[in-house]
């Protein structure tokens, strides 16, 4: 009896330990879901049978599923937190939001716009599901993701939002929705740059950054390329 009782496994606690740490990664999860349902409100209301309809229920689908993932986030390894990652954050999450549906286009631009938002939410959510519980908003470190369209690039999430909202503008021309894409786009390369510097301390990244070379694909519009096999000067 002794030896069969020092075999037998100590009782797991079957109970989740609940931490502050725990906690506070469940609130942010929730938040950050709302943020993109919300986002995804006053779009969702303009939807139709017709090209426009079409880009409109794409930029709702794709907002919907960044909510449902954001509820399954693994906590960072490590977070940049300051007002500048706070600023960059807070654009890429707030500016797109504010893109509304205008006068549909039609024809040929509407067509291409369309073709444009497939593009960019069939790019952002494939590089999503590689990413699987580890993306975020700050720039932190949940694990180093080199497969998929990390491959070929080193921030797909990003060139996909951009392909993306090209297209809903072409979609749905108005001075507003062209201003917020320009607007973002210096907010972006800041962000990157604020990503790539924190994850820059983990030699994998720095490995990573020596297979890739591109940022952004196609080509890089700020002076981004290098060549392979060296990490971009900052």
């Amino acid at each position: 009896m002794e030896a069969v009782a020092a075999l037998a496994p100590a009782p797991i606690d079957a109970k989740p330990q609940l931490t502050m740490a725990w906690l506070r990664n469940a609130v942010s999860n929730c938040l950050l879901g709302a943020a993109f349902v919300v986002a995804a409100w006053p779009i969702a209301h303009k939807l139709s049978f017709d090209p426009a309809g079409l880009a409109n229920a794409v930029w709702v689908v794709g907002a919907a599923i960044m909510g449902v993932m954001c509820l399954a986030r693994f906590a960072p390894r490590s977070t940049t937190v300051n007002p500048s990652t706070l600023l960059t954050s807070g654009v890429m999450l707030v500016f797109p939001g504010l893109m509304r549906p205008t006068t549909h286009s039609i024809g040929a631009r509407a067509t291409v716009g369309v073709v444009l938002e497939l593009s960019g939410v069939i790019l952002t959510q494939v590089a999503r599901i590689y990413m699987g519980r580890s993306f975020g908003v700050l720039p932190a470190n949940r694990g180093i993701v080199s497969k998929g369209p990390f491959r070929y690039m080193r921030h797909p999430v990003y060139f996909g939002w951009l392909v993306l909202s090209t297209g809903f503008a072409m979609c749905n021309p108005s001075w507003r929705n062209i201003l917020i894409i320009v607007a973002t786009l210096p907010f972006m390369v800041w962000r990157i740059d604020q990503e790539e510097s924190h994850l820059k301390a983990d030699p994998e990244y720095r490995a990573y950054m020596a297979r890739v070379c591109f940022r952004l694909w196609p080509g890089e519009f700020t002076a981004m390329i290098h060549r392979p096999g060296k990490i971009a000067p900052r």
